[in-house]
């Protein structure tokens, strides 16, 4: 299941609705014909990218439990899948070790961490990779690891098609039923996608003392936002998410975790001493493990499109997406349980290209009333728990869109 647009008066309304299409058609027996037992999946990065690849595994682990399944992911991702249980082993891509070594130009250093690199995905003698990423440097680590039978998923682009053959069926489906193609093509069977995301005990350990240190009670309403995103054209303005914060805060009960890295500091720097005391700001200050542990705490995320926003929906959550420069349709929240808040104008979706000069117009038209009254219906407060919204009337459109 994922989301589609139903347009109404010019403004969005989400609705859920199957995409899943027409199956690929199998390829017989693959996986037994050609004795296939170590399968390597190849999906480096970026963290959202990775928990839309995990129902793919289960996928192929649920209708083939022989198989031992191995995966290759970036150092900064490799926290989520370190430990999981449908996973035999983990190879680390030391991406930022290997950058580090060039910017100081230790080249055989650099090449030396490669080599090593290439020796583990060699030793693992995989009769199958996986290319669910599609791009060069995947493509690099299914040439170097050397499997009988490479494959991909739909779509391949720069020299990762010269390297795996892609699947010929996934074009304009959610990114979820895109990865799931490639592990029904292979003859798994199609049922309810799993995201299985563990939480290490130490983690579940450390995040449940920091609620205490912040004096979180049980009975609260916590939380997640997302300050920030990757790519500017994909954030909400700054000065409507502190005016958000502001009044969500006022909800009886109701206590903010505020996520973000540094880049999303530096951001917030000016706002920061304005923050309300229901807020506590962690940005810049989590590990990926203690991000984690946090966001299965919260009852509901808010963001855009965002690694932690599908991490969030990886560990069961309902969220709320703010979206604006990506298409919410391959890219957005996926299930039934979430809200998604989209203005899509004439030059949307713009994805990497805006055309807006800096302006990003379709974020600047999410209005804070509308993420207020979202946050409301999601968690159940009425809208007189909220005083800013108690007295006022918002567009009837808008609140359609959140039905």
């Amino acid at each position: 299941m994922s989301v589609f647009i139903k347009m109404n008066n010019n403004r969005e309304r989400f609705e859920a609705t199957s995409v899943s299409g027409p199956l690929p058609r199998p390829m017989g027996n693959f996986i037994s014909r050609h004795s296939i037992r170590k399968v390597l999946i190849i999906k480096l990065t970026s963290l959202g990218d990775v928990v839309h690849a995990l129902p793919a595994a289960a996928a192929l682990k649920s209708s083939f439990p022989f198989l031992s399944l191995h995966w290759v992911v970036e150092d900064r991702c490799a926290p989520l899948l370190q430990g999981h249980p449908l996973l035999d082993s983990v190879v680390i891509y030391p991406r930022k070790e290997i950058q580090s070594l060039l910017r100081q130009r230790k080249w055989g250093q650099a090449l030396n961490r490669f080599i090593r690199l290439r020796r583990s995905l060699r030793e693992l003698k995989a009769d199958l990779s996986l290319d669910l990423q599609g791009l060069a440097k995947s493509g690099l680590m299914a040439l170097i690891a050397g499997a009988r039978h490479r494959l991909g998923c739909f779509g391949l682009k720069e020299f990762s098609f010269l390297v795996s053959k892609s699947i010929p069926e996934g074009r304009d489906l959610h990114a979820v039923d895109r990865n799931l193609m490639v592990s029904t093509f292979l003859g798994a069977e199609r049922t309810t996608p799993v995201f299985h995301i563990p939480i290490q005990e130490e983690a579940r350990e450390w995040a449940e003392a920091f609620l205490r240190k912040n004096r979180v009670s049980e009975e609260a309403v916590l939380i997640g936002i997302q300050a920030g995103a990757s790519l500017p054209q994909k954030c909400w303005p700054v000065k409507k998410l502190t005016d958000f914060l502001a009044q969500v805060s006022q909800l009886p009960g109701l206590r903010v975790l505020l996520f973000g890295d540094e880049e999303d500091r530096q951001k917030l720097r000016p706002f920061m001493d304005r923050l309300p005391p229901e807020v506590i700001n962690t940005i810049g200050d989590l590990n990926l493990r203690q991000l984690m542990a946090l966001i299965q705490k919260c009852r509901l995320f808010l963001g855009a499109d965002t690694g932690p926003l599908h991490l969030a929906v990886g560990l069961g959550l309902p969220v709320i997406g703010l979206y604006g420069a990506d298409d919410p349709g391959k890219t957005g929240p996926y299930g039934t349980a979430h809200r998604i808040l989209y203005k899509r104008l004439s030059c949307s979706p713009c994805f990497k290209t805006p055309v807006c000069q800096g302006r990003f117009d379709c974020m600047e038209a999410i209005e804070v009333d509308e993420v207020l009254q979202a946050v409301l219906k999601s968690t159940g407060f009425s809208r007189s728990a909220s005083p800013t919204l108690q007295n006022r009337s918002l567009p009837e459109a808008v609140v359609q869109g959140l039905e």
